[in-house]
C-alpha cells in the first residue's frame, strides 16, 4: 500500500480545508455502513475505524451492516465503536417491508452516515434513512463528492481511508491499531501453550473460506517440518470444517505437530481465544484469509501466500508482513485460465522459499529467540 491518492491535488486540497472540523459540533451519532462483517472485513477496517474515532472523539460511533455470529466477539474487541446497528439492504424488491420498519426506527436519527460499499443501490437505501450528512463514493448521493479513483487497483484499506480523507482526515498509524483481547482469553492461551516443551511457536492456517486459494497441503507439511527442525512447535489452526485438511497436513509431516482442534475444541472455536494463541506465536503463515488479517492486526509477523487473488487489494495491513506472490499474467482470477490444472500460481511458491524469508525476518528483527 502506498496511499498514492493522498498526494494528488484534490486530496491535498481536502487536507488543507479540513471539512470535518465544521462537523465536530454538529455530529453526535455516526454510523459506518460496512456491509458484511466477516473476520477479514473487521480486521482490515481497524485503522479506518480508529481514524473516525480520533476525528470525532465525542461522537457515538456505530458499526452498521451484518456481523456474522462467530465474529461478534472480535467486533467487541475493536475499541472504537459504541454499538452495532444490524442492517440488511433490500435486494431486488425483497425485504422492502423490513426496510420500511427499519427506516421508521432510524429516520433522521443518524447525523453522519459513512457508506463504504460503492454501490449506488446501497447508497440509495441508506440515503432514504435521511441522515443529516452522508459520505459515500456514490457521487450523486454524497454530501462530499469523491474524486475519480481507480478502486480496482487500490487496497481495500486504501479504499476505506479515501472516505475520511475526503473530509480532510488523513493522519493514520498502521502500527497502533491492535485489538483489545480480554485477559480471560490470554490466560487460556498461556495455560494451553505452557503444556508443550518448546517455547517457540509457529502457527499455520492451511485452509481458508475459499478452497481455490489454498496452498498445497504437502507444501504446508514440508514447511512445518522445516520449522520443526529449527526447534519450533508447529500449530495447525483452522475452523472445524477444515479438520480433515489439518489432519492431512499433520499426517504428511515427519515431525509432530499440534492440532488444538483435537486437543481442546472449545479453545480454538472461540475466536478471541484463538487470537490470544496467535499472540504467543513468532509468525503466522497461511493463505489469503481472514485469519492472516487477524494476525496482522495483532501485530504478529504474517506471511501470506497469494495465488489466484492479488495482494495489491488484499495483503495484510500490519507493518510485519511478508507476501509470497508470483504475479502470473492470469492472476487475479477464479481459476478461469489454462493454468487451472497445475495451479501454477500456488505451486510455484515453494516451502523452502517461504521458510527462508520468514526465518530471515525473524532473525534480522530479533524475533526468533
Amino acid at each position: 500500500m502506498d496511499f498514492a491518492f493522498l498526494h494528488t491535488k484534490p486530496f491535498k486540497k481536502f487536507k488543507s480545508q479540513k471539512p470535518y472540523l465544521e462537523l465536530k459540533d454538529k455530529v453526535k451519532e455516526i454510523a459506518i455502513y460496512k456491509g458484511g462483517g466477516g473476520l477479514g472485513d473487521l480486521a482490515v477496517g481497524v485503522p479506518f475505524f480508529k481514524m473516525i474515532r480520533e476525528a470525532f472523539p465525542d461522537s457515538k460511533i456505530y458499526y452498521m451492516g451484518i456481523i456474522y455470529p462467530r465474529f461478534e466477539k472480535i467486533f467487541k474487541a475493536i475499541p472504537y465503536f459504541d454499538g452495532y446497528i444490524h442492517f440488511e439492504r433490500p435486494d431486488k424488491g425483497k425485504g422492502i417491508r423490513k426496510f420500511l420498519r427499519f427506516r421508521k426506527e432510524w429516520k433522521g436519527k443518524i447525523d453522519l452516515l459513512i457508506d463504504t460499499q460503492r454501490r449506488w443501490e446501497t447508497s440509495f437505501w441508506l440515503r432514504c434513512l435521511n441522515p443529516k450528512y452522508m459520505l459515500s463514493a456514490s457521487a450523486f448521493l454524497s454530501d462530499w463528492p469523491m474524486p475519480g479513483l481507480h478502486y480496482k487497483k487500490m487496497h481495500i484499506l486504501e479504499q476505506l481511508i479515501s472516505l475520511p480523507a475526503r473530509l480532510g482526515i488523513q493522519d493514520f498509524d498502521l502500527t497502533g491499531t491492535k485489538l483489545s483481547l480480554p485477559q480471560e482469553s490470554q490466560c487460556k492461551a498461556e495455560k494451553f501453550l505452557s503444556g508443550f516443551s518448546q517455547s517457540k511457536f509457529i502457527a499455520m492456517f492451511p485452509g481458508c473460506g475459499m478452497d481455490f486459494k489454498n496452498w498445497l497441503p504437502e507444501y504446508f507439511a514440508k514447511l512445518g517440518d522445516l520449522f520443526a527442525e529449527k526447534g519450533y512447535n508447529v500449530l495447525l489452526l483452522g475452523s472445524p470444517k477444515n479438520i480433515e485438511l489439518l489432519r492431512a497436513v499433520s499426517q504428511k509431516m515427519r515431525y509432530p505437530s499440534i492440532l488444538p482442534l483435537e486437543i481442546n475444541k472449545n479453545l480454538t472455536t472461540e475466536i478471541l481465544d484463538e487470537a490470544a494463541i496467535l499472540e504467543y506465536c513468532k509468525a503466522v503463515i497461511g493463505n489469503d484469509s481472514g485469519s492472516l488479517h487477524l494476525a496482522s492486526c495483532l501485530g504478529i509477523l504474517s506471511a501470506a501466500i497469494f495465488g489466484p487473488t492479488t495482494p495489491r487489494k488484499f495483503s495484510p495491513i500490519g507493518p510485519r508482513s511478508i507476501i509470497f506472490y508470483k504475479n502470473l499474467p492470469c492472476s487475479p482470477c477464479r481459476f478461469q485460465c489454462s493454468r487451472t490444472i497445475n495451479r501454477e500460481c500456488l505451486s510455484a511458491i515453494t516451502p523452502e522459499e517461504v521458510f527462508l524469508k520468514v526465518s530471515q525476518y525473524l532473525e534480522e528483527n530479533n524475533i526468533a529467540k
